[in-house]
This record gives structure tokens, C-alpha cells and sequence, in this order.
């Protein structure tokens, strides 16, 4: 997926990485708006928030937007979210807290038609909703009957966000996708990409507006990697720079594989250039989660206070691989892979190209004052 850049390109700061013959040596909130959907005070006393980027969730009711953003960013079980009660009203969630993302994700209730505001000429809710709207992510539940509808409702939603912010981008996740297999994903994408296209060139535009189709599931890892793809769009300064540090930390420790995640909601917001495969990053995921149950038994204490679950480097071996994970700083850490061969580096080695590696990822988000 290519990223547009939409400020000044940063430049990466100089640094070494040590190769196998370096000669080193190894080492022992969510609130809520109480408003009526279809008032124009739906979206007032927001001007504390107005500087953060915003993406919204929409779709039509049980789509499952609610249990996407529990689940990512409140921790809460897939099996859990059956009990959620429906969005009656629009939930702004800060993600800050916790994150090395900053920004507010808006929960729309099911029964908000957009399209039915213009209807009653509320322009100004409209405006408010989509002015400052980076993304726009749409969710479709293609087991229930009426996804026609949603078909429909999301094409109503794009007309009229595209009218107050021709720069928001649209995201469409086909949800709920552990219940369908293969071919029936691929028939859903290919069915629902037809129809809006067909809709949007009865509008006349198709060649304006770029929709990207996503199946996930709450129940696997393909939400994870749904949010992330979605997430790094409000980091493209920073993209190149992190995706040219991580190819150099990747070629020159013979990795298979590397990732900075976000720890708390487990979303990647970098990896390398290297073919993207679900088994390897289900695997990085793992490793989080593995390292996390650890920390929560052996909670280390500094001067009272608590020193953090992935304050510390791990490396498990798992047959002929090799799994590292190493903080960066509190929110992100280096996931990577690595198979133990006899020309695989070694431990210092690693260790030594992590802390060159940790020294440009901290003076690139310097630069771009993250």
C-alpha cells in the first residue's frame, strides 16, 4: 500500500549497524455526547479535541463497531463483546491514553443516517461531523440480509462527506469474516467494490474517491492488521524514515521479519519492506501478548512505581527461530523474527544494531515532535 506524504519529507539521521563481522562480541476514556442523532447540539463542547486527528466509525447497527474499538483499544475479549449494549449515542474515545497514537476515534450509533440530516437541511451537524474527519471506516456485517442497505448507507455517507472534506479517506471493513471462507471474502469484496463503484460513477466519482475493501474478524488477528494499515495513514511523515531504518536493521542482522508496535492497543505502526504474511505477524502478536501475561506475574518496581510489562528485552526461541522483542520507549517496541542459522548474528550484535536502530527512530519522531 503507498502512502502519500503530506508534509515535508524528514531526513533520517546518520547511524551504524554493525554487521556479522564487526567483531562484536555477545553479552550474558471514553465519553459521551448526549445528544439526540438527528440534533444539531449532537456534537457540542468539542473544542478541547479539535487539534487531534479524528476517525470515525460508522455502520449500520450489530455491525460490530463497538466490539472492534473494545477489543483493540479497551482489551476486552472477543467473547466478551456479546454482552456490549448497542450505541445510542456517539462515544468519542481518546487514544492517547496509553499510546503512542493521539487521536479520537468517534463511535456513530447504528441508527444515525447521515444522509437523513441533509434530508432535514442540518448542514452544520454534517460539517462538524466530517470537517476535521481524517478517516472514515465503514462497517459491513455481509452475513446479515440488509447488507444491501449498508451498501446503500455507506454510498449516502461518501457523497456527503466528500462534500465538506474531499480529503477524508474511506476505509470499508467486511466484518464478522471468521463466519464466511475464502471464496465467500473474495466474493464479498469483489460484489460490494462493484456496487459503490457502480454508484459513485453514476455520481461521477469513481476517479476521485479511493475506497479500500478490508475483512476482519474480531476472533483473529485480521482486525489488528486492519486498524494498523488504517492507523499509519495519520503517520505518513514518518513512514519512509522508520521503513528505510528497519530494511537496514533487517539486512544487516539477517532478520526475517521486523515491526514497531504500538504495545497498548497491539497495533504495528512500521514494519520493513519485506513481503507482509499473516503467520508472521500472528506470531509478533503472540509474542506481546506471551510477554504481557509474563509482566503482569513479574511486575518490577522502581521507587514505588510501577517500571511497565515490556520494560525489559526478551528473546524467545521457538524450534530454529528466534523471536526478539525490545523497547524502544514506553509505547513502542521492536518485534522481529529471526532464523537461527550458522551465519545468523549474534546476541551483541543484535543488541549493539537495536540501540542504533533505537537512536534513529527517537531523533526521526524528534523531528516530527511525536
Amino acid at each position: 500500500m503507498t502512502h502519500e506524504v503530506t508534509s515535508a519529507t524528514l531526513e533520517v539521521p546518520e547511524w551504524s549497524i554493525a554487521g556479522p563481522d564487526s567483531g562484536l562480541k555477545s553479552e550474558p476514556g471514553s465519553r459521551q455526547l448526549s445528544a439526540s442523532p438527528s440534533s444539531a447540539s449532537l456534537l457540542t463542547n468539542t473544542s478541547n479535541c479539535n487539534n487531534k486527528p479524528k476517525i470515525l466509525l460508522m455502520g449500520l447497527s450489530k455491525a460490530g463497531k463497538t466490539s472492534i474499538r473494545n477489543v483493540i483499544f479497551h482489551k476486552m475479549s472477543a467473547n466478551e463483546t456479546q454482552f456490549l449494549e448497542p450505541t445510542h449515542k456517539i462515544d468519542k474515545i481518546d487514544i492517547s491514553n496509553k499510546s503512542f497514537l493521539d487521536f479520537q476515534l468517534w463511535d456513530f450509533p447504528g441508527k444515525l443516517d447521515i444522509s437523513h440530516l441533509r434530508d432535514k437541511e442540518d448542514t452544520s451537524t454534517i460539517e462538524k461531523i466530517f470537517v476535521e474527519a481524517r478517516i472514515l471506516i465503514f462497517v459491513i456485517d455481509p452475513v446479515e440480509e440488509k447488507h444491501s442497505i449498508a451498501i446503500d448507507r455507506l454510498h449516502g455517507t461518501i457523497l456527503e462527506a466528500y462534500k465538506v472534506n474531499p480529503k477524508i479517506k474511506f476505509e470499508v471493513f467486511i466484518h464478522k469474516s471468521d463466519s464466511i471462507n475464502e471464496d465467500q471474502k473474495i466474493d464479498n469484496i469483489r460484489e460490494m467494490t462493484h456496487r459503490i463503484n457502480r454508484k459513485l460513477m453514476v455520481a461521477g466519482l469513481q476517479d476521485r474517491i479511493l475506497i479500500s475493501f478490508r475483512t476482519t474478524s474480531i476472533y483473529d488477528h485480521s482486525i489488528f492488521e486492519a486498524m494498523s494499515i488504517v492507523c499509519q495513514q495519520l503517520l505518513e511523515n514518518v513512514l519512509p524514515p522508520f521503513e528505510n531504518i528497519l530494511n537496514a536493521f533487517v539486512s544487516s542482522n539477517k532478520m526475517e521479519k521486523a515491526f514497531i508496535f504500538d504495545l497498548h492497543p497491539k497495533i504495528f505502526i512500521a514494519t520493513d519492506s519485506s513481503t507482509f504474511d499473516m503467520p508472521t505477524y500472528e506470531l509478533c502478536c503472540d509474542m506481546l501478548d506471551l510477554i504481557a501475561d509474563m509482566g503482569c506475574i513479574y511486575q518490577e518496581y522502581e521507587g514505588g512505581e510501577e517500571r511497565g510489562v515490556f520494560s525489559t528485552c526478551s528473546v524467545i526461541k521457538l524450534n530454529d527461530t528466534l523471536l526478539h522483542l525490545k523497547q524502544i520507549n514506553r509505547h513502542l517496541a521492536l518485534v522481529c523474527i529471526q532464523m537461527q542459522q550458522e551465519t545468523a548474528c549474534t546476541q551483541g550484535i543484535v543488541d549493539y544494531n537495536f540501540q542504533q536502530l533505537k537512536h534513529g527512530i527517537q531523533e526521526v519522531l524528534k523531528v516530527a515532535n511525536l
